[in-house]
């Protein structure tokens, strides 16, 4: 589960995939403890008898109305079923990053944030294909992943989605303002039906500019391109 160098270096913003010495030291300091730096767990509980109101820009599940924007609403008009995930990397990249900045090395302890933030989403990727993996069994169709916070749907609905998910689940809870602790964690909503569609690149769609995946996913996108260009000529 740990993020190649490459991917780091994406991630922190260096150009054309360079890796350079001073990120691949701060790499090797971050994962000196090896795996028992991660406690990584999550699940997707699936919710039934799910109602999109497009006018409302709000999905109904369990009896709670969820103020979820424009964006997420359209994204998830043809739900008739929900994914409510929850997925987090656990305590120890988090104390570890602040262990280094408070000790005087901002750069790892930056490095080693982004790392945990890079290791949750991968986590999350894999949740949700295994999720996918299972509505396909019973001829269902599933959508991109959205999380309060992004695309318009307010952070403070964490409280309300937490609800849907069992006391304590994966030992994460919240603060008053909302936020998840651990902080790499990650909660959501998946779309679940016949009609749902799922869309390999959405960050066209998304309203947040300050996201270290956008530019990832970009280059990725681009490299993409050039490989297929390359393959045709």
């Amino acid at each position: 589960m740990r993020p190649a160098p490459a991917q780091v270096a994406a991630a922190v913003g260096y150009p054309g995939g360079q890796v350079p010495e001073v990120l691949l030291e701060a790499i090797k300091v971050i994962t000196a403890p090896g795996e028992t730096l991660w406690s990584i767990e999550g699940g997707c509980f699936l919710y039934d008898e799910v109602s999109v109101d497009l006018p409302a820009q709000s999905i109904r599940a369990r009896g709670l109305v969820f103020r979820t924007g424009k964006i997420v609403t359209g994204q998830l008009s043809r739900a008739t079923s929900l994914g409510v995930f929850l997925c987090t990397a656990g305590r120890g990249i988090e104390a570890l990053s602040r262990q280094l900045m408070a000790g005087g090395d901002p750069f790892t302890g930056y490095v080693a944030s982004v790392m945990g933030s890079l290791v949750v989403e991968a986590a999350m990727d894999r949740l949700q294909e295994e999720f996918a993996a299972k509505m396909a069994g019973r001829g269902l169709r599933t959508s991109n992943r959205y999380s309060p916070g992004y695309c318009g749907w307010h952070v403070s609905e964490q409280q309300r989605l937490f609800q849907l998910l069992p006391s304590g689940f994966c030992g994460v809870r919240l603060t008053e303002s909302s936020l998840m602790q651990p902080v790499k964690s990650v909660s959501g909503f998946i779309g679940v039906g016949s009609r749902v569609r799922f869309n390999d690149y959405t960050c066209n769609v998304c309203d947040v500019d300050a996201c270290i995946y956008r530019d990832v996913k970009k280059r990725k996108a681009s490299a993409d391109a050039e490989t297929s260009c390359a393959l045709s000529e």
